[in-house]
């Protein structure tokens, strides 16, 4: 399975609130989905995105990777999404 559009927003969210209860509450899901979705990731490229260090997750090096080109996909996305409107 590759990757898509709802992992990457779930993984930039956690990204964002800096926990996965956090953004199981903004985005309406269950922790252990969010959970889940982190995992399948990490899975799918053989990689961890987060070192959970206590109860702090803390960006690895490919997790800021990640986070850097999920930020330029969202970006180029909503870019695209206004340009066809404006058509």
């Amino acid at each position: 399975m590759d990757m898509n559009f709802r992992e990457l927003n779930i993984f930039l969210s956690v990204c964002e609130l800096g926990s996965m209860s956090e953004a199981a509450r903004h985005l309406y899901m269950t922790q252990p989905a969010i959970s889940q979705a982190i995992s399948e990731l990490e899975g799918e490229y053989n990689i961890k995105l987060f070192d959970r260090i206590g109860k702090k997750l803390v960006l690895t090096h490919a997790g800021e990777i990640l986070r850097d080109y999920g930020k330029k996909i969202n970006l180029l996305l909503n870019e695209a999404e206004n340009t066809l409107r404006d058509i």
